[in-house]
């Protein structure tokens, strides 16, 4: 028989199976000189595709974070043995005693009407000399979860190194291939992306969270990178918010094409495009332009 512990997520409140509510929180090196080929014809970055590569950099603040968060829940909650309604799930400890890979073969759990999880794929954790997750390694890993009438998909094949361990909000560097899909009755939310080497050193200053970025994300359905840069001085984002208060940050094509997105204060942002300033716009305007 296997046990499950129970926890309170925000939407759903308690009484959520761990291994539902590890879905939840998951919703949202190679050397420094790296730059992807050039690609001829058309500059990568124009005003058309300037929007869908600053929405990337923003869903970046929010899902590299929450892979890191869902792998100490995974490591937790695993339990070797059939899985309630078929499938199966195979955990290897070390000499610590402590999780080191589990993989899930076709994981079914059925909870109850409208609460179900399908979990496949390969979780590798490595942990310091003081016993802290520093790394985690999924190998074609996907979880497809309904909650209710959510539907909800998290796909992660990559690498996620946080020397600090998973502290909120971590330091990291991320390389692979991400994916997430959330679909209500009325409305669906998709994130796809790839990151390259793309180091983020994060600390807090007061409710601010302050973050230094660079490296590659990749552009929606592409396989083409832009380099994302913030400068020593990073962003510097209230941690309820999805804008900055202050920083620059751009995103720079192999071709030479960039866009930047400055901000000071919440609401006084301004998109330049290969040197071309826009139009100064608040927080909900430049969220609804990169949202398009």
């Amino acid at each position: 028989m296997r046990l499950y512990s129970y926890c309170r997520t925000p939407a759903i409140g308690w009484g959520v199976p761990a291994v539902l509510c590890a879905s939840v929180l998951l919703t949202a090196c190679e050397d420094d000189n790296y730059r992807p080929d050039p690609a001829p014809g058309e500059p990568t970055v124009t005003e058309t595709s300037a929007p869908a590569a600053l929405e990337q950099s923003t869903e970046s603040f929010f899902a590299a974070p929450k892979i890191i968060n869902y792998g100490p829940v995974l490591a937790n909650q695993a339990t070797t043995g059939p899985c309630f309604s078929g499938g199966d799930v195979l955990v290897e400890t070390d000499g610590n005693q402590r999780a080191s890979r589990i993989t899930y073969n076709a994981c079914s759990e059925d909870f109850g009407p409208g609460f179900s999880s399908l979990t496949d794929g390969v979780v590798t954790f490595e942990y310091d000399a003081q016993g802290t997750l520093v790394r985690l390694i999924m190998g074609e890993f996907s979880e497809e979860t309904v909650l209710g009438a959510e539907h909800q998909v998290v796909r992660f094949d990559g690498t996620m190194d946080f020397p600090d361990g998973p502290a909120s909000p971590p330091s990291y560097t991320a390389n692979g291939q991400y994916e997430f899909v959330r679909e209500f009755p009325s409305d669906s939310q998709e994130v796809a992306m790839g990151f390259q080497d793309f180091q983020v050193q994060s600390s807090v200053s007061g409710t601010d969270i302050i973050q230094i970025m660079n490296g590659g994300i990749s552009l929606p359905g592409s396989d083409t990178y832009l380099i994302v840069d913030t400068g020593s001085d990073g962003l510097r984002r209230p941690s309820n918010s999805s804008c900055a208060i202050s920083g620059t940050m751009t995103l720079t094509a192999a071709d030479g094409s960039y866009t930047s997105a400055t901000f000071n204060g919440e609401d006084h942002i301004v998109v330049s495009v290969n040197g071309v300033a826009q139009p100064e716009r608040t927080c909900a305007e430049y969220l609804a332009f990169i949202n398009h």
